[in-house]
Parts: structure tokens; C-alpha cells; sequence
């Protein structure tokens, strides 16, 4: 996987909080297809996911006013698109992670 393909999933898993000046990081997705297939990133990002819904629906049982309501669906939201990413990515061949 190139170094652009990665830089490409890893922005979808970067969040820019401009108020702060800071970047979070969901997960550094490069020094993970480093060490693992993609195959396990995905099945990673995928329970990773799965998470988020289980504090979505918490959150809308408890508060459907909160904010963190806003903020668990951007990330699931970006998560997912990272998945499909890296999918998109295993299947036109540039698996050389």
C-alpha cells in the first residue's frame, strides 16, 4: 500500500479540532498495516465500530440532546469510510503493506 493510499485513509481517521489547535488521531491506521494485514485492520475498525454503535445507542436512550451524539456519528462515519478505503485499496492490488 502506498504511502498516499495511507495518508489518504489515515485523514478519514483524523480529526481537526481548530478551536484547540490539536489533531486526534482515532487511530494511527499506518503503524497498524505496518505490523498487520489489511484484512486485520479492517476486522479491527470494524469492532471498533460495532463500539461506537453500542455508545450511539446508549447515548440516544439517555440523552438525544447530548453532543456526544454528534460527535459518535462523525467517528463511526469516518471509520466506516476508512474501512471502505482500505477495501477499495486490497482489491485494485496495492497490498505492500
Amino acid at each position: 500500500m502506498s504511502k498516499k493510499e495511507i495518508d489518504n485513509i489515515q485523514d478519514f481517521l483524523t480529526i481537526v479540532k481548530e478551536e484547540e489547535n490539536r489533531k486526534h488521531q482515532i487511530v494511527n491506521v499506518e503503524l497498524m498495516l505496518r505490523r498487520h494485514p489489511p484484512s486485520a485492520v479492517i476486522d479491527f475498525l470494524n469492532g471498533l465500530h460495532k463500539e461506537y454503535a453500542r455508545k450511539l445507542q446508549k447515548v440516544i436512550r439517555e440523552d438525544k440532546t447530548s453532543s456526544k451524539l454528534n460527535q459518535i456519528i462523525s467517528t463511526k462515519f469516518r471509520l466506516k469510510m476508512a474501512i471502505n478505503c482500505i477495501k477499495n485499496v486490497h482489491k485494485q492490488g496495492g497490498q505492500a503493506a
